[in-house]
């Protein structure tokens, strides 16, 4: 697994599970560190191989209202594509700033990473 380092706050784990790629982001996800999450899944998005996205959430300590923005950006450049985004097992803490956000309406999210990865595999509804 490649790994990408933010200021100090923020590290990013990258992997293929299936054929989709898969981030785990470890740390804090605030405005010192959301830059280096937002370029990180953006490029993978352009990737002329991608075929979804899983970011995996568990070890993330705390984000944002820029954090949530970048997942959001995110989102919305995966919609022009034919591919999924989907999140997996946020900590009960992430899980309600999704929730307070809105996100977990117009995201898929799992508690399991493999669901995920299932979710992900499959063809975006519409």
């Amino acid at each position: 697994m490649n790994t990408a380092a933010a200021p100090e706050r923020l590290a990013l784990e990258y992997g293929l599970a299936d054929g989709i790629a898969v981030v785990q982001v470890l740390g804090e996800v605030d405005v010192a560190s959301c830059g280096v999450l937002r370029d990180s899944l953006l490029r993978i998005v352009t990737d002329e191989g991608f075929r979804g996205l899983v970011v995996n959430l568990a070890g993330v300590r705390f984000i944002d209202s820029t954090g949530i923005g970048v997942l959001v950006g995110v989102w919305r450049a995966v919609l022009a594509t034919t591919s999924q985004m989907v999140l997996a097992a946020p900590a009960p803490r992430v899980r309600h700033v999704l929730d307070t956000a809105g996100l977990t309406k117009i995201l898929s999210v799992h508690d399991a990473e493999a669901d995920a990865v299932h979710a992900a595999r499959q063809p975006p509804a519409g």
